[in-house]
């Protein structure tokens, strides 16, 4: 309600704009100040070479051809898996196995990052170590196959969105001239399609080259060059996770910042890219080879099936193993351990082996987090759909698109250097802590919020704007009474969507405060615990069977959280989109709908 009473005039979603444009360009600047002063310095010298070495060698370039190697050998695997899977979902309506792959993707999209690579650790990595017959099953090939897992759902939903276009304006033409649908699909709607296929490949290696917990989990950290697929190998995100565990300035320190600007400047890359390509329009069907008519439709077939077996058995598998293992932790133990329930749940009593000071410390960092994220994620989204002029609507659409590629491991090193910057200005008692985490993960669901605000508002019909004329209203009444009532769902399905990114995130708390036993969150500026890092931490340190349940419980206990929160996001759209047409209730214009 306090958003809807102070949009009247429209300063401030312009204000709210102001702020995003400002913060995304702190982001940079704080990045490249303490980044480009390595790179000049003499220390830049033992940065960029080929072997690290400490105390003597520094050279991050292994990390750099790790995170592209193993981005692209990911991307390798997840396109076909991908593709196959898209190609599977433009079944009739009716299919029953169209159903059960739609609602896998929207499910593996629930599943948190942390999640996956603990269950891999201890399902996937001992086949690995089996088939290799050597090493502990830590390497390559083992983050390159759940890396791919990981990158799919974002790949399929755009391929599935353009296929799904095409499918709907060529099926009844081609249905007439006697072609099957198999062969509209993979004669027609896929080469029509192409440029979104690309689209989704790159969408694909952003995600896949920002991402931190697979590769920190499964990949071995060795930092040089594999050999094979079952040697190790560190990517630029996981040697920056490492470094701040381990370092506290001298080179190796400094690489920090190097790494953090090369991430930063990759994912930017790819945004701009991706932006270039939608500019990009394909009216005319292009030519296909001969040999592609005819073997194609039976290929796309046999793709389509053998992707969507292969996804669910991994899923199920993943998921089958979780509830075993997780299951019987699920208990009052599980929270408190050997402390009373009531008394440990009030603070009362000190818990030392369970999750509740996790449990609570997630909660808090979400509500900071919104706090922090609502006002402006919603106000930026109402100017970009109501006051900005087109100029101003393509430079904050880009910036939302930079924004939105930005790994979160960078967000971390934002918050981790504006913590030096303010220490450099005098403020000794800025430190890491649940503040600056939940400020940095503001800053990362921030597109997600504008994003759903702007659509939204814009999918209302244009008869709702021309009734709040008819009614003498103003044009920040019509928005305040009649369009932000009526996009409420939307714009709340960005919020749980926004939610679920936070509850699941890692690399941002890992750089921002999060501790292992820092106990109940006792403020705003000192350190606390979260359900992610208590899973990524009982993973690389459990020590007992008892340990190692606990970690199990929390999976089960996070994947809960975040499963519930995105699919009240799927919910609610839906419901949005069903019920789109507006509800002209009598109008108090002094006080808002009666």
């Amino acid at each position: 309600m306090a958003v809807l009473s102070l949009c009247r005039s429209g300063t401030l979603p312009r204000l709210c704009a102001f702020f995003v444009a400002l913060s995304t360009g702190a982001l940079f600047v704080l990045v490249g100040c303490f980044a480009l002063p390595v790179l000049w310095s003499a220390q830049g010298g033992l940065i960029f070479s080929w072997v690290w070495l400490p105390p003597k060698d520094f050279g991050i370039l292994p990390m750099l051809a790790g995170s592209l190697i193993l981005s692209f050998s990911a991307l390798l695997l997840a396109w076909p898996l991908s593709l196959g899977l898209a190609c599977a979902l433009q079944a009739p309506a009716s299919s029953l196995w169209r159903r059960w792959l739609t609602a896998l993707i929207r499910f593996m999209t629930a599943i948190p990052t942390v999640v996956y690579g603990f269950a891999a650790v201890f399902l996937l990595t001992p086949l690995v170590r089996e088939a290799a017959g050597q090493g502990s099953g830590l390497c390559w090939l083992s983050a390159a196959c759940v890396l791919a897992l990981l990158i799919s759902p974002t790949m399929v939903l755009v391929m599935d969105v353009a296929l799904g276009q095409q499918m709907r304006r060529l099926l009844l033409p081609a249905l007439a001239l006697g072609m099957t649908r198999d062969r509209i699909l993979a004669c027609l709607a896929l080469p029509a399609a192409r440029r979104w296929l690309l689209t989704a490949g790159l969408l694909g290696f952003g995600r896949a080259i920002g991402d931190t917990l697979i590769p920190l989990m499964l990949s071995g950290n060795a930092p040089h060059l594999p050999q094979n697929l079952f040697a190790g190998l560190r990517t630029l995100t996981a040697h920056m996770g490492l470094v701040t565990a381990t370092d506290v300035g001298g080179p190796a320190y400094n690489s920090l910042f190097v790494a953090g600007g090369f991430l930063l400047c990759i994912s930017t890359g790819v945004s701009l890219v991706l932006r270039r390509l939608e500019k990009r329009s394909e009216a005319l069907l292009p030519s296909v080879p001969a040999f592609w008519r005819q073997a194609a439709p039976a290929g796309l077939c046999l793709l389509s099936r053998g992707a969507g077996l292969l996804c669910s058995v991994c899923v199920l598998s993943l998921l089958a193993f979780l509830f075993w293992r997780g299951l019987p932790a699920l208990d009052a133990a599980l929270l408190v351990g050997d402390a009373p329930l009531w008394p440990a749940l009030l603070g009362r009593f000190p818990i030392w082996d369970g999750i509740w000071p996790a449990c609570l410390g997630t909660l808090c960092l979400l509500g900071i987090t919104m706090a922090l994220a609502l006002l402006p994620g919603i106000g930026c989204g109402v100017y970009l759909a109501e006051y900005a002029p087109p100029r101003m609507q393509r430079i904050l659409n880009s910036l939302m698109d930079v924004l939105a590629g930005v790994p979160s491991i960078v967000m971390g090193i934002f918050g981790f250097t504006l913590i030096l910057f303010l220490h450099r200005l005098g403020f000794a008692g800025a430190s890491s802590g649940l503040l600056l985490a939940g400020g940095c993960l503001a800053l990362l669901v921030l597109p997600a919020l504008v994003v759903t605000t702007r659509t939204a508002l814009e999918s209302l019909p244009a008869d709702l704007r021309l009734s709040g004329a008819a009614l003498g209203l103003r044009h920040g009444q019509t928005v305040r009474h009649l369009l932000l009532p009526q996009a409420s769902r939307g714009i709340l399905s960005g919020v749980m969507l926004a939610l679920g990114r936070s509850a699941e995130d890692t690399a941002v708390i890992l750089l921002t405060g999060v501790v292992a036993n820092a106990g109940l969150p006792a403020g705003l500026g000192l350190r606390f615990e979260a359900l992610p890092f208590f899973i990524y931490y009982t993973a690389a340190q459990y020590q007992t069977p008892e340990e190692l349940q606990r970690g199990f419980g929390a999976a089960l206990t996070l994947l809960a959280l975040s499963g519930s929160l995105l699919l009240l996001a799927w919910w609610l759209h839906e419901r949005f989109r069903r019920e789109r047409q507006p509800d002209m209730t009598p109008l108090n214009l002094s006080g808002g709908p009666r």
